[in-house]
């Protein structure tokens, strides 16, 4: 077998194993930089929205979310303060698609789970509101909120034992919750 260094025959062939893996660092190299650069543009967007949303500009902080939802599909921040924004103009149906997209992409926060609910409540869709926080309660089950809010929806509709469950056991979780940091300060 010859050797590449000594044979002068094969001398300026590359080694093949070397190319590939210059090139294929090269690449990683250069997608890394496209995703830092996306992820710094995707923060800019959040910082802006979240800005315009806090100085009640919500046409701005609406195109702001939006951006950031074009930068990273699966930013339940974005989704969950687009709703807001929408919420807050009053594009009640465009609020609750922000928050389900927010509930899909982080689906043990419950604040997402809540404002979905609460929209659902507020248009008196109180099935869909139940809904929502069963759920919800499927991922968070210890938290005492989501079980209050479901007792108001079962008092809207007259359902007495079943709001009387709900409320009984988010009693249950904050006292236990309470026990839990007073033992453990």
């Amino acid at each position: 077998m010859k050797d590449n260094k000594t044979d002068p025959e094969n001398a300026l062939v590359p080694d093949d194993s070397a190319v590939s893996s210059s090139d294929t660092q090269r690449k990683l190299i250069q997608r890394g930089q496209v995703d830092i650069h996306t992820h710094q543009t995707a923060a800019r967007h959040l910082k802006n929205g979240a800005d315009a949303l806090n100085a009640r500009n919500y046409p701005k902080a609406i195109e702001e979310f939006q951006q950031v939802i074009q930068h990273n599909r699966e930013s339940a921040e974005a989704h969950f303060h687009l709703g807001l924004a929408h919420f807050m103009l009053g594009e009640y149906e465009k609020a609750i698609d922000a928050y389900k997209m927010a509930v899909a992409c982080e689906p043990s926060e419950a604040t997402a789970h809540l404002n979905l609910a609460a929209t659902y409540r507020l248009l008196k869709r109180y099935d869909e509101a139940i809904d929502v926080y069963t759920r919800a309660i499927r991922f968070i089950p210890n938290h005492p909120e989501l079980h209050s809010e479901l007792g108001k929806v079962y008092t809207f509709q007259g359902k007495r034992r079943e709001a009387v469950n709900a409320y009984k056991t988010a009693i249950q979780i904050k006292l236990k919750l309470q026990l839990d940091s007073d033992q453990n300060p």
